[in-house]
C-alpha cells in the first residue's frame, strides 16, 4: 500500500541527519534562529507578553526549559508557549512568502524547549529545526495561497505541524511515531483571521499554541499514543478541511522533500509590521530617502493584490486611523506614511505612543489603493507594490518594489542579522550576553548541548 503524506514525511524525517543538510539550510537556519531570539527578548516587557508570562506561572511546571529573558524556567510546553507568543509580538519575526506563514516563531520554540530538556547538541536542534521547519512551510504552500480566503492563519493552522515534527525529530522518533505525533497535531490544528476584526493580541498567542501543541504532541507518541496516519490527505484529512473551495496541491507537500529545501527561502523581515506590508514600508522609505517631502504630498496611491487589499485596508476606520498596535502592523496606509515620514519602520515605530504620531496620521489619510491585475497574477509567489505619489503642485513620484528586502532575491545577510538582533535583544539585554548569544549561535553546530546559550537565553 502507498504510504500517505504524512508517512512519506515521517519516514524522511526519522532517516534525516545533519549531514544530509546543504549548508545553506544550515547557515540559514543559525540567522533565522538568532532573528527569533532578539524578538522573543525585545518583547519581553509589553503588556501582552507579560500577562502570558503570568499565565505560565500560574498554570506551573517542572522547572526544565528556559522562558527566554523572564529568569523563569518551567515546563517544555509552558516555555515553548511564552517564547512562541513574545517572538510573534512585534511581527517582525521571520516569514516565508509562498507559505504565507512564521515557521521560525513556531518551530524553534518548541525544540528549545525540548533540547534544553534533553540535552540535545547543537547538530541535533538544527536538524530538528530544520524539518519541522520545511513542513510548516510545504504545508502552507500546498493551499496555493488560498486558505486565508477561508478564514484561517496558517502560522496556527500549519505551524503545529512544523513544531510537532521538529520536536519528534529532536526526541528521536521513529517513523511510526513521527506519524502519530503529526497525526495528534492535526487535533490541535488552530487559527482564525478574525484576530484582525478588533486589533486584539490573539495572533501572538497562534504561535505560542502551536509550538506548545508541538511538544505535547511529540511527547505523547512518544509514549506510544496513537493517531490518524492520513492526518492530511485522508478525506477529513486536514488538507482538504481547511482548503478554499477545495483548492490544494499534495505535491507542495512531498515533492522532493529533503532535497529541495523551502525553508531555506525564508525571508527575515526588517519592518515591524505585516508581510504583505513589507513591499509598501519599502516604497514608503525609499520615498524618503529620495527626499520626498511629506508636507508636500497632496496623495498617494497604492497598487497591490488583492489579499493584501483585504487584510491592510478593512476595516477602513482603523486602518488610517489605528487605535491599537496591531490596527497599525496590519495597516496599508500606516505601512507607506510611517516609511515616508520616518525613513525607517522598526519596533519603536509600532508602540502605543508612536502609532498616534499626528504627522504619519495625517500622511495616512491621504492614501487611497487599487487592485493591480498583474501585481495580482504573480501571487502567492511574490508580493511586489507599485506607489504613486501626487505632489501638490500636481508633479509625481512612482516607485516600484518587486522583493522587498529580506525576500530571497533580495536577502538580509549573516552581518545584517546580527545588527538586527543587536537592535532587539539591545532593548532588555546588556552587551556581554548579546554578543555572546550571537557567538553561540554563528557556531550553533558545535556546541555539545544549549546549557551555555541556556544561561545566556535565561
Amino acid at each position: 500500500m502507498e504510504k500517505s503524506l504524512s508517512q512519506q514525511v515521517a519516514a524522511i524525517g526519522a532517516n534525516l541527519k545533519f549531514e544530509d543538510l546543504p549548508e545553506r539550510v544550515v547557515n540559514n537556519s543559525k540567522m533565522f534562529i538568532l532573528d527569533l531570539l532578539g524578538n522573543i527578548i525585545a518583547s519581553r516587557h509589553i503588556e501582552s507578553s507579560e500577562i502570558v508570562l503570568e499565565t505560565a506561572k500560574d498554570l506551573g511546571g517542572t522547572p526544565t526549559s528556559t522562558a527566554v529573558g523572564c529568569n523563569y524556567k518551567t515546563s517544555a510546553q509552558m516555555a515553548a508557549l511564552i517564547n512562541g507568543t513574545f517572538g510573534h509580538a512585534f511581527d517582525m519575526d521571520d516569514d516565508h512568502r509562498y507559505g504565507i506563514q512564521h515557521p521560525s516563531v513556531v518551530v524553534f520554540p518548541a525544540v528549545l524547549a525540548l533540547a534544553e530538556r534533553f540535552k540535545k547538541s547543537g547538530k541535533d536542534v538544527i536538524t530538528a529545526f530544520a524539518y519541522g521547519s520545511e513542513i510548516t512551510i510545504r504545508l502552507g504552500e500546498s493551499f496555493e495561497g488560498q486558505t486565508y480566503y477561508q478564514g484561517f492563519h496558517p502560522t496556527g493552522t500549519c505551524g503545529v505541524f512544523g513544531a510537532t515534527g521538529g520536536a519528534a525529530k529532536l526526541l528521536g522518533l521513529d517513523e511510526e511515531k513521527i506519524t502519530y505525533a503529526l497525526g495528534l497535531a492535526g487535533s490541535q490544528a488552530a487559527g482564525l483571521l478574525e484576530w484582525k476584526a478588533q486589533g486584539t493580541w490573539s495572533k501572538r498567542y497562534q504561535a505560542g499554541h502551536p509550538a506548545m501543541c508541538g511538544v505535547i504532541s511529540a511527547l505523547m507518541a512518544k509514549n506510544g499514543y496513537t493517531a490518524p496516519t492520513t492526518v492530511w490527505d485522508g478525506q477529513d484529512g486536514f488538507i482538504r478541511a481547511y482548503s478554499y473551495k477545495d483548492i490544494y496541491n499534495y505535491e507542495k507537500v512531498s515533492g522532493e522533500f529533503g532535497k529541495r529545501w523551502e525553508m531555506a527561502d525564508t525571508s527575515i523581515k526588517v519592518h515591524a509590521c505585516c508581510r504583505f506590508s513589507a513591499p509598501l514600508a519599502d516604497a514608503g522609505v525609499e520615498l524618503y530617502k529620495r527626499g520626498i517631502d511629506y508636507k508636500n504630498v497632496e496623495s498617494v496611491l497604492a497598487r497591490v493584490n488583492k489579499y493584501s487589499i483585504k487584510v491592510l485596508t478593512i476595516p477602513t476606520e482603523t486602518k488610517a486611523d489605528p487605535k491599537t498596535v496591531v490596527d497599525a502592523q496590519f495597516s496599508l496606509p500606516y505601512a507607506i506614511a510611517c516609511g515616508m515620514v520616518k525613513g525607517h519602520e522598526n519596533i519603536d515605530d509600532y508602540t502605543n505612543e508612536s502609532i498616534r504620531d499626528p504627522e504619519v496620521l495625517g500622511l495616512a489619510k491621504k492614501v487611497t489603493w487599487m487592485l493591480d491585475p498583474e501585481i495580482e497574477k504573480v501571487y502567492p509567489k511574490y508580493y511586489p507594490c507599485t506607489v504613486e505619489v501626487t505632489m501638490k503642485d500636481g508633479s509625481k513620484e512612482i516607485t516600484h518594489i518587486e522583493y522587498p528586502k529580506g525576500d530571497p532575491e533580495n536577502p538580509v545577510c549573516w552581518d545584517e542579522a546580527v545588527e538586527k538582533f543587536r537592535f532587539m535583544a539591545g532593548h532588555e539585554m546588556g552587551s556581554y550576553k548579546v554578543e555572546k548569544i550571537i557567538d553561540l549561535c554563528s557556531r550553533l553546530e558545535t556546541l555539545d548541548n544549549l546549557d551555555e546559550l541556556a544561561d545566556m537565553l535565561y
